[in-house]
């Protein structure tokens, strides 16, 4: 990742739609306990979260304006635990699934 990527950034690692979320720009890593953060910034420089996120995902303009185009769809549409075959998952589409859902639509493909 360099400075200046145009990145999907998360919380956490799962992707969940619920928990803090950002389109924006890599500005830079730290270490965190032995975690990496990654922090990312808007168009002027300012920090989206100052803990930083757990995960990012380089993207394309294209894939940044379906993401931002769709932002109110996604979230209000967080993921839930439920119990499938008596064991607990985490269910409903995550952010890099709604990514992969921009990447199908802009190359015109099935996700």
């Amino acid at each position: 990742m360099k400075k200046g990527d145009y990145v999907l950034a998360t919380k956490y690692s799962d992707g969940d739609p619920g928990d803090p979320f950002c389109v924006g720009f890599f500005d830079s890593t730290y270490d965190h306990f032995g975690e990496s953060r990654h922090l990312v910034v808007d168009n002027e420089g300012k920090q989206f979260r100052f803990n930083g996120f757990r995960r990012v995902e380089k993207i394309s303009d294209a894939e940044g304006h379906y993401l931002v185009a769709h932002m109110s769809e996604i979230s209000a549409r967080p993921m839930w635990l439920d119990i499938v075959n008596g064991e607990q998952k985490l269910c409903g589409d995550s952010l890099y699934d709604w990514l992969a859902k921009a990447r199908a639509e802009i190359s015109g493909s099935k996700p």
